[in-house]
């Protein structure tokens, strides 16, 4: 069998810290086929180095002096490359990047989480629309409140973006997970139902079982240990979701 080769990946890293900047290049020697093509510490400096030197892959910080990641991003409109943001803890920030399928590394990043970031980068295939996918992105780091974030799902080669509130559950299927609308659709993602209740659990979301998730707001009452949902399904409760799942519901 021939040996797959990782195409290669011109890189560009934005960190106005010096010492970080270093740090990750010093890590991504361990992946030989990524070469980082130039440095940047501003915005401003980013912008003109994407321009010049067209970089498959950005590695960009969120918190910087003269302005953030994501207002590099607002300049640019869309991009013809892929993005893994690298950032401290910021809960907001994160929700708005995850619910938009976009990938982070959290400081100081770890050489397996990096490994994993760009296996999936390997693994990803450039969307047919990518412009949209990159405009609801810049649509859900807009919001001041998370309720208005929008989830980027696809099924085929349609992508769609669904508010939290048009989910009535999820349920895992192995290291998948089902997201059900209130209108019957179905959308599988590769992501794992922890993701989702991470994104989900502070925007009204419950997990009753090992297996799913419920939009609380969809529950109408409790019926022999299970919650029965508006659309008439009954979700059984685990024996070791049950008193979690009564405190949720006020006893």
């Amino acid at each position: 069998m021939p040996v797959q080769h990782k195409r290669m990946i011109r890189a560009l890293v934005v960190d106005d810290d010096g010492a970080n900047r270093a740090y990750l290049r010093t890590l991504l020697t361990a992946h030989p086929e990524v070469t980082v093509i130039a440095e940047a510490g501003t915005v401003a400096v980013a912008h003109d180095l994407i321009t010049l030197e067209a970089p498959d892959l950005l590695f960009l910080d969120v918190e910087m002096p003269g302005g953030t990641g994501f207002d590099l991003l607002e300049q640019l409109g869309t991009w013809p490359f892929e993005v893994i943001f690298c950032t401290g803890f910021q809960r907001y920030a994160i929700q708005a990047i995850r619910f938009s399928a976009l990938d982070y590394l959290l400081k100081p990043v770890q050489p397996d989480e990096l490994a994993a970031a760009l296996r999936r980068y390997h693994q990803r295939q450039v969307a047919a629309d990518r412009s949209a996918v990159q405009q609801q992105f810049l649509h859900n780091i807009r919001q001041a409140d998370e309720q208005r974030l929008k989830l980027t799902l696809t099924t085929g080669d349609r992508t769609y973006f669904v508010a939290p509130t048009e989910l009535s559950h999820c349920t895992a299927d192995d290291n998948y997970t089902e997201l059900h609308t209130l209108d019957g659709r179905r959308f599988v993602s590769a992501r794992t139902l922890k993701d989702y209740e991470d994104m989900l659990m502070p925007l009204g979301f419950l997990r009753v079982h090992r297996s799913t998730l419920v939009n609380k707001a969809q529950i109408t009452h409790l019926d022999d240990g299970h919650v029965v949902l508006k659309n008439r399904l009954r979700v059984e409760i685990s024996r070791r979701k049950k008193e979690e799942v009564m405190r949720a519901l006020g006893g």
